[in-house]
C-alpha cells in the first residue's frame, strides 16, 4: 500500500457509508500491475462484519452472460428462494436452476439489486470484481442497474479495470478513480522492501523508475533482471515483458503442468469433473491438482478452479499457440455432454474453429435460444454474431446477422444492433423475404435511437408487401408507420396507410386484425370520412394483446379516436406487462405515452413522474431519442407549472431535438418556450416559438401541429396580428370538423371567440366551456374560462367575470398550474373579487420518485411489489414512503390512501 493513502482512505470511507446505509461504488482503472488488485485486496480486508462476495472476469469467458455475476453471486445462491416469486424464478432460470421463459435483462438485474440488499438486512455487503473489462456486458449492466440504486442500501461495489482493453466498463454511477504509477519515493521504498540486503545503484533505480512508469508489479517483477545498457532510451514493451516475466516463472516452477494450466486457463469458471473429461482426452496430467502442486497459482473452493493473479491466467492462456488453443476448445466442448450445457459447448466449438464452420454455427445459433434463457438477449447475441461469423453462405449469414442485431436491439445495445444490421445488409444474394426483417429491425433501432423520418423512410417500401402476405407478424410494424408519421409531422403516412389497408379483409375477433381495423377507422378520420363507433367485440380483442408495443400503438390509435378509456387502459395494462417482464426497453417507450396523456388530463406531478421515469429507463437501455422525447415532456409541465428551470430545460430539449431530427420532442420543447412566453406576456415571442413547430400548410394537420394552434391563436390576438391569428383559427376549425373528439371542437370555439368581432365571443366561449365540461382536460377548461373572464372584465360585466375568474383560479391551483393561477388571480383582483390565494396540497411537496411510491400504495401494493414495478429495492421504497410520511404529516398507508383519493394528484 506504499503511496496509496488516498486510494485506501477511499476504500475506507465507501465501507463505512455502507455500514451506515449509504451504499454506492468506486471503480480502479488503470495499467496491469498499477495495484488494482492489491487495492481490492486492502478493501476486503478492512470489510470487518461485511458479506464480501467476489469475482473476476475473464477474456475467454467476456462473451458468456451474466458468466462474472454467476461467480460473483454463487456463495449466495441458497438465499435466491426468500425473493418475490419473478425474481426468484429470473435468477433461477439463469444459473440453471429452473426451466422457463428467458428472464429480461432489467427484471435479472432488479432481482440481483433485491438480493444483495435482502443479504444486507443481516450485515452489509462488499462485491468485489476485479478485471471488470473482461466481464461479459450483462453482468456490467446489472452492476450498472445496482449501482444507480444504492444510496439507501448498506452495500458496496468495488471494481478494478483496465481503461483499454475488453470491454471496457462503462458504469457512469460509480466513482472512477485513475491510477498512477507510484511516486519516487513510494517506489523506492518499494524496491527497499522487495530486494531487501540487495540494493541498486541510484543509476538502475533511475532508470527502472523510468522504465515501468512507477508501475508496482513491473517494480517487483523486473527489479531482478538485467537492465538494459546505460543511455538506452527504449521504453520497455510492458505487456510483453510482463508476460515473458509470468512465464518464465511458471515454466522455472511447473514447466510439466504447463499443457493443464492451459486448459485450465481456457475452461474458465466451470466444474472440475468437465476439466477432467477434456484432459483425458488431450491428454493433460491432472494429477498435481490433486498433489496441491499449483496453489501458489491456483484456488479451490470446492467446486471451482480459479488463477490467484488474472495475469497469470492471461500468460498462460496466450502462451499456447493458436492450434494447441483450438485442439484445448474441442476437447472442452466434447466434455460438455449434457442438453444444459449446450450453450458452453457451442461458445468452445466456436472458439476452436478456423475459418467458416457450419457445424460450430449451426451449434451456436440452437444454442441462442438457450443461450437466451440462461442470460437474456446479450447472450443470444453472441452466439448468433459468432455463428455468423463462422457462416460461408451470404443468404443464411445475413439472417444470422439480423438474429444476432434483433437479440442485440432487445438488450439495448442499439450501436452493436446498427453494426450487426450493416453487415447484414451488405451480404450478397438476400431475396426480398430477407431484406423486409433488416429494414424493420433498421427502422426499431432509428425509432428508439435515431430520426422517425429515417424510420418511416425504412419500411415504407415494404408495408403494401407485408399485408399482403404476413400481415399479422408485421402488425406492430403497419402500425407503427402511422405513429411515426405523427411524430415526424409526416401527416401523409396516413393516407397512405389509408389506401394500403382499404380493400384487405380483416377479422375484428383477431386481436391483431382488430388493431389493423382501428388503424383503419384513424386513418378515415384523419380524411374527414365517417367513422362507425367501435363494436365491443373489437374493443374485447385489442385487449386481449399481450404485446406492450403493439397495445401502447393500439391506445394511441384509439385516442385519436376520442375513446379514451380504452386508450388509457391499454397504456395503463402494457406498462404493468413491461414492468412485470422486466422489459424496460418497451416501459421507457410507454411512459412517455403515458406521461402525454397525464399533460392533457392536467396531473402534471403523474405525468412528471411518468416522464422522469421514463427518461431515466430510456438512459439505461440505450434509447437517446425516447429519453429526449420524455425530456420534452419534462419541460412542458415544468413550463406550465411556472418552474424557473423550465426555460432551459426546454432549450436544451429543443437543441437535442433538433439534431436528432425528432419533431415531436421539438413540438415539446417549442410549446413549452411558447407557455412560458404567453404566461410572462411576451407574445410575440411566445407566436415565433409556437410557429416553428413547421407544418402548417398542409391539409391534413400533424398532431404536433394541430397541440398548438390554440396557444398560438391566443398568443397572436394578444400581439394583435389579428389577421394571422384568424387564419390560424380558420384552419384549426377545418380542421376540427374532422375530429371525433370533444376536445378539439372545444378549442376551435375557444379559437372562434378570439378572433370574434361582430359580437358573437360570448356564444363561443359557452360553447367551447359546454363541450369542455364533457371530457378531462382541466388545464384547457381552465384557460378557457379565464380568458372569457378576461373579456368580460373588459366588457365591465364583473360579476360574470368573477364567476369564470374564480373557477379558473380553483383550477389552475388544484392542478398545480400555479403560473397561470397567479395570472388568472390577478384578473379577479382586477375585477374587485377576492380568493384565497393560489396554494399547493400536500402531495405538491412530494418529489416525482415519492409520488409514484405514493400512487402505487394507494392501490394497495405492498413494498416489495412496489419496489418490482418501479425497479427499486423494497428498503429504498420504505425509505422513500417515510419521507412521504414526513412531508405529508401522516403515519399509516391508510392515511396516505385517502389524501390521493382526496387531492386527486396533479
Amino acid at each position: 500500500m506504499l503511496g496509496r493513502d488516498d486510494e485506501t482512505d477511499l476504500l475506507e470511507s465507501l465501507l463505512r457509508h455502507a455500514a451506515e446505509g449509504r451504499g454506492g461504488g468506486v471503480i480502479l482503472l488503470g495499467e496491469p500491475g498499477i495495484g488494482k488488485t492489491t487495492l481490492l485486496s486492502h478493501a476486503e480486508e478492512r470489510a470487518a462484519g461485511f458479506l464480501v462476495l467476489r469475482a473476476v472476469g475473464a477474456a475467454p469467458e467476456s462473451d458468456l452472460a451474466y458468466a462474472t455475476l454467476h461467480q460473483l453471486l454463487f456463495p449466495v445462491l441458497g438465499s435466491v428462494d426468500e425473493l418475490p416469486g419473478p425474481q426468484a424464478q429470473a435468477l433461477n432460470i439463469l444459473f440453471g436452476r429452473a426451466h422457463g421463459a428467458p428472464p429480461d435483462p432489467f427484471l435479472v438485474a432488479l432481482s440481483t439489486l433485491s438480493l444483495l440488499s435482502l443479504l444486507a438486512d443481516t450485515r452489509p455487503v462488499l462485491c468485489v470484481v476485479d478485471d471488470a473489462h473482461w466481464a461479459d456486458q450483462p453482468t456490467l449492466k446489472t452492476l450498472a442497474f445496482v449501482a444507480r440504486r444504492l444510496d439507501n442500501e448498506p452495500v458496496a461495489l468495488a471494481l478494478a479495470a483496465r481503461a483499454d482493453e475488453g470491454h471496457g466498463a462503462d458504469l457512469p454511477d460509480v466513482r472512477r478513480v485513475p491510477l498512477t504509477g507510484l511516486g519516487r519515493e513510494a517506489a523506492k521504498a518499494l524496491l527497499a522492501e522487495r530486494l531487501g540486503e540487495r540494493r541498486l545503484t541510484d543509476s538502475e533505480q533511475s532508470h527502472l523508475l523510468t522504465a515501468t512508469g512507477g508501475n508496482p508489479l513491473a517494480l517487483i517483477e523486473l527489479a531482478g533482471r538485467p537492465q538494459p545498457p546505460e543511455g538506452t532510451h527504449e521504453p520497455l514493451a510492458m505487456t510483453d515483458e510482463l508476460q515473458r516475466s509470468f512465464l518464465a516463472r511458471v515454466r522455472a516452477r511447473h514447466a510439466e503442468s504447463l499443457p493443464l494450466l492451459q486448459l485450465i486457463a481456457a475452461h474458465g469458471t466451470g466444474g472440475v469433473g468437465t476439466l477432467e473429461k477434456a484432459a483425458a482426452t488431450l491428454p493433460a496430467d491432472t494429477g498435481p491438482l490433486h498433489r496441491a502442486e499449483l496453489d501458489e497459482l491456483l484456488t479451490y473452493d470446492g467446486t471451482r478452479l480459479a488463477f490467484r493473479h488474472p495475469l497469470i491466467r492471461s500468460a498462460i492462456y496466450h502462451s499456447a499457440t493458436p492450434d494447441r488453443r483450438a485442439t484445448i476448445h474441442r476437447a472442452l466442448a466434447a466434455a460438455f455432454d449434457s442438453l444444459a450445457d449446450q450453450h458452453r459447448r457451442a461458445w468452445h466449438l466456436g472458439q476452436a474453429a478456423v475459418g467458416p464452420d457450419e457445424q460450430a454455427a449451426e451449434e451456436l445459433e440452437r444454442s441462442a435460444e438457450q443461450a437466451a434463457l440462461r442470460g437474456g438477449p446479450a447472450a443470444a447475441m453472441a452466439a448468433l454474431a459468432k455463428a455468423a461469423e463462422l457462416t460461408a453462405d451470404g443468404p443464411r449469414r445475413g439472417r444470422r446477422l439480423w438474429s444476432a442485431a434483433h437479440a442485440a436491439a432487445l438488450g439495448g445495445f442499439t450501436e452493436k444492433a446498427a453494426e450487426l444490421l450493416d453487415r447484414a445488409e451488405r451480404e450478397p444474394h438476400l431475396d426480398e423475404e430477407d431484406r423486409i426483417p433488416l429494414a424493420v429491425m433498421r427502422a426499431i433501432v432509428a425509432e428508439f435511437a435515431g430520426s422517425p423520418e429515417d424510420a418511416m423512410d425504412l419500411i415504407r417500401p415494404w408495408i403494401p408487401r407485408v399485408l399482403r402476405l404476413d400481415r399479422r407478424r408485421f402488425t406492430p410494424t403497419v402500425a407503427m408507420y402511422g405513429d411515426l408519421g405523427t411524430r415526424a409531422n409526416r401527416p401523409d403516412a396516413w393516407s397512405e396507410l389509408a389506401g394500403w389497408l382499404e380493400n384487405i379483409a380483416l377479422a375484428p375477433d383477431d386481436p391483431e386484425d382488430a388493431v389493423l381495423l382501428l388503424l383503419r377507422r384513424a386513418c378515415h378520420a384523419r380524411s374527414g370520412r365517417h367513422v362507425a363507433p367501435a363494436m365491443a367485440e373489437d374493443g374485447a380483442a385489442i385487449e386481449s394483446l399481450t404485446d406492450p408495443i403493439l397495445m401502447t400503438l393500439a391506445g394511441a390509435l384509439a385516442r385519436g379516436l376520442g375513446e379514451h378509456e380504452l386508450s388509457r387502459r391499454l397504456y395503463r395494462d402494457a406498462g404493468r406487462r413491461a414492468r412485470a417482464n422486466g422489459s424496460l426497453g418497451a416501459l421507457a417507450w410507454n411512459l412517455e405515452y403515458q406521461a402525454a396523456d397525464e399533460i392533457t388530463r392536467g396531473r402534471f406531478g403523474v405525468a412528471e413522474a411518468y416522464a422522469e421515469e421514463g427518461y431515466q429507463f430510456a438512459m439505461e437501455v440505450g434509447q437517446p431519442s425516447t429519453a429526449c422525447r420524455n425530456r420534452g415532456l419534462l419541460a412542458l409541465c415544468a413550463a406550465v407549472q411556472g418552474r424557473p428551470d423550465a426555460a432551459e430545460l426546454a432549450a436544451d430539449v429543443l437543441a437535442e431535438a433538433s439534431s436528432r431530427r425528432l419533431a415531436d420532442a421539438r413540438s415539446y420543447a417549442l410549446r413549452a418556450l411558447g407557455l412560458i412566453e404567453l404566461g410572462a406576456g411576451r407574445y410575440r415571442e411566445a407566436a415565433r416559438h409556437l410557429e416553428a413547430v413547421g407544418g402548417w400548410d398542409t391539409y391534413t394537420p400533424p398532431d404536433v401541429v394541430v397541440g398548438v394552434v390554440p396557444d398560438l391563436v391566443e398568443a397572436l390576438v394578444r400581439a394583435g396580428e389579428h389577421e394571422r391569428a384568424a387564419a390560424a383559427a380558420a384552419r384549426y376549425v377545418g380542421w376540427a370538423r374532422h375530429a371525433v373528439s370533444l376536445e378539439h371542437a372545444a378549442l376551435a370555439a375557444r379559437c372562434r371567440a378570439l378572433i370574434s368581432t361582430d359580437g358573437t365571443a360570448d356564444d363561443h366561449y359557452a360553447e367551447s366551456l359546454r363541450l369542455h365540461a364533457g371530457f378531462d382536460a382541466p388545464l384547457e377548461h381552465a384557460r378557457t374560462e379565464l380568458l372569457r373572464g378576461e373579456r368580460l372584465r373588459r366588457d365591465r360585466r364583473r360579476s360574470e367575470a368573477q364567476h369564470h375568474l374564480r373557477g379558473a383560479v380553483e383550477t389552475f391551483r388544484r392542478i398545480g398550474a400555479l403560473a397561470w393561477a397567479g395570472r388568472a388571480l390577478s384578473e379577479l383582483r382586477a375585477t374587485g373579487g377576492s380568493v384565497r390565494a393560489p396554494g399547493a396540497g400536500a402531495l405538491s411537496t412530494l418529489t416525482a420518485q415519492e409520488l409514484r411510491i405514493a400512487l402505487a400504495v394507494s392501490e394497495g401494493l405492498t413494498n416489495r411489489e412496489i419496489a418490482a414495478q418501479l425497479f427499486l429495492s423494497p428498503r429504498t421504497v420504505d425509505y422513500h414512503l417515510r419521507k412521504v410520511f414526513q412531508k405529508t404529516d401522516i403515519t399509516s398507508r391508510a392515511e396516505l390512501m385517502r389524501l390521493v383519493l382526496a387531492e386527486r394528484p396533479a
